[in-house]
């Protein structure tokens, strides 16, 4: 399983979305699972075809889910979480609803198993504290019901060597250093590793002599000389927004994980395309 983590705008849901493509190739068929309205995974598998299947999660339907063993009936479940004043009561409380819906993560694996499950997890903050959830509540009941779903969703899901974990950032140094921070939270909060960081929209090395060429074409003085100046700004600023980058992603170096490079793309990349340069990057 591979969890895909990352702060809000990253394009972490492209990223989770080329994993899928990527491992649909390779081995045939893959799952994608994120939460809720499910329109943003649906738009970035567009043109992926039915070897990868499209999970949604969404928090009433996971309670109900969830609470099936509880009850021993889904009739049961559906009836008591459905009443008036037990509905809302999910809609808020955070921990029950997190862990109805890793619960719910858990059994789409189990019930497939030698299928790779790819999760696009919530942003930043709000996806650490859904990986504490099942240990906290485990460790605050102690025994029961609740305690036993936490312990199946610690010992099955999140426990070492069954859930790799990747994060998004961008080629940026403060979103960089919030990158390695939120790596280190994963460690220190969960007991979990980072296998990977995908650094997303990476500028491209232009031609080397692709400025020059437009720098000279603009002092020639020629009919094309406004359009190649214009050009040559564009370029100029192509350039310097590839050094940042490459200044920022300095800072990854020496670092545990193995860093993945997706390039800036001029329009928004397909999965396939997303599965094409993370395979150039020599993911599995």
């Amino acid at each position: 399983m591979l969890l895909v983590l990352g702060k809000g705008g990253v394009g972490k849901t492209t990223i989770a979305a080329g994993l899928a493509a990527l491992e649909a190739q390779t081995h045939g068929g893959a799952i994608f699972i994120e939460f809720g309205d499910g329109e943003a995974g649906k738009r970035s598998l567009s043109g992926v075809g039915r070897s990868v299947r499209h999970v949604v999660v969404r928090p009433i339907d996971a309670a109900q889910r969830a609470a099936t063993p509880l009850f021993g009936s889904a009739t049961v479940a559906k009836i008591v979480l459905g009443n008036f004043a037990i509905k809302p009561l999910i809609a808020v409380a955070p921990a029950i609803r997190e862990l109805a819906m890793l619960e719910v993560v858990r059994q789409v694996a189990a019930d497939n198993p030698g299928t790779r499950v790819i999760v696009d997890m919530p942003a930043t903050g709000h996806s650490v504290a859904w990986l504490r959830v099942p240990t906290q509540g485990r460790d605050f009941l102690g025994s029961g019901p609740l305690f036993e779903l936490c312990d199946r969703i610690r010992r099955d899901l999140l426990s070492p060597g069954r859930a790799s974990i990747i994060v998004v950032s961008l080629p940026e140094r403060l979103v960089i250093e919030e990158t390695l921070e939120l790596c280190a939270a994963i460690v220190r909060d969960t007991g979990l590793a980072v296998d990977r960081i995908a650094v997303n929209r990476v500028p491209v090395a232009l031609p080397p002599e692709a400025l020059a060429d437009a720098r000279a074409l603009a002092g020639s003085g020629g009919p094309l000389a406004r359009s190649a100046a214009d050009l040559a700004s564009v370029l100029e600023a192509r350039e310097a927004q590839r050094a940042e980058a490459v200044a920022a992603l300095d800072s990854l170096a020496g670092k545990e994980h193995t860093v993945w490079h997706v390039p800036l793309a001029p329009s928004d990349p397909t999965a396939k395309d997303v599965a094409r340069w993370l395979l150039a990057e020599g993911a599995p």
